[in-house]
């Protein structure tokens, strides 16, 4: 092909028909331009689509991070339900009065879950798109604006639970060092080996209801309820703007 053109434009300027060839060369070049242009314009949809394709990779992601979310909050509101029921009976049994250290073993045991009620939700994905600028990839900015505004409620959450947290750990903290009812726990109580170092001395604290080792043993139990109770809270709330923004992720790959 180029040499086809290249042959009619020297028996053009052999004959001396320089108009001519001056028209032919505008054609030439305009042929030239003709097909930069499209291969810019097949050069862009390349990229376009590849961008396209990567969006709606990240897209897949987050929803999949979403989906284990949900499932990781319902799980969690559901055991602590149940502990719930379980710290109901400890403080029955312990109003009661306790009679034997089989007893505090079993408060120590329902205690020890109680104080594990960590928020970490599946944000990798999410962060790694802040950190390398590709949340751009996202072609609907409704839809960026909901995952945004989803994973900074996750941050809101997670250090306002973190600071419950830390006040329920200290008051935990505090009963640890003024009781002896750190002994009885499962991780502790196998190094006690004699009477003389576990016996009903060490809790007989719990039996004392006007002492101030009891009601800081009640208001530890007290500061894990409201904890609890507000972890379930944000979790049921997290849930349902989940929902909300899995829907529409939904109807953006479905496109």
């Amino acid at each position: 092909m180029i040499n086809f053109f290249r042959k009619i434009r020297q028996g053009l300027l052999t004959e001396n028909k320089l108009s001519k060839y001056m028209f032919y060369a505008l054609g030439e070049i305009i042929l030239v331009v003709f097909g930069i242009l499209i291969a810019l314009g097949v050069n862009n949809w390349n990229q376009e689509n590849k961008e396209h394709r990567l969006g709606d990779d990240l897209l897949t992601r987050i929803h999949r991070d979403m989906v284990q979310d949900t499932i990781n909050f319902r799980n969690t509101i559901n055991r602590n339900n149940i502990l719930r029921e379980d710290l109901k009976e400890l403080l029955v049994g312990l109003y009661d009065g306790v009679e034997n250290i089989e007893e505090v073993q079993d408060m120590s045991s329902t205690w020890d879950q109680l104080l594990d009620q960590p928020f970490s939700p599946n944000d990798n994905t999410y962060r790694s798109m802040l950190s390398s600028g590709s949340l751009g990839l996202i072609r609907k900015p409704e839809l960026k604006e909901e995952i945004v505004d989803l994973y900074s409620e996750y941050d809101q959450i997670k250090a306002l639970l973190l600071s419950i947290s830390e006040w329920m750990i200290r008051i935990a903290s505090t009963m640890d060092s003024e009781t002896d009812f750190i002994k009885f726990g499962n991780t502790v109580s196998d190094i006690f080996t004699t009477e003389e170092m576990i016996n009903e001395n060490d809790f007989a604290f719990l039996n004392k209801k006007e002492s101030r080792e009891f009601k800081l043993f009640v208001r530890a139990m007290s500061s894990v309820a409201f904890y609890q109770k507000v972890n379930n809270m944000y979790r049921l709330e997290l849930i349902k703007k989940c929902d909300a923004v899995l829907q529409s992720i939904e109807q953006e790959l479905n496109k």
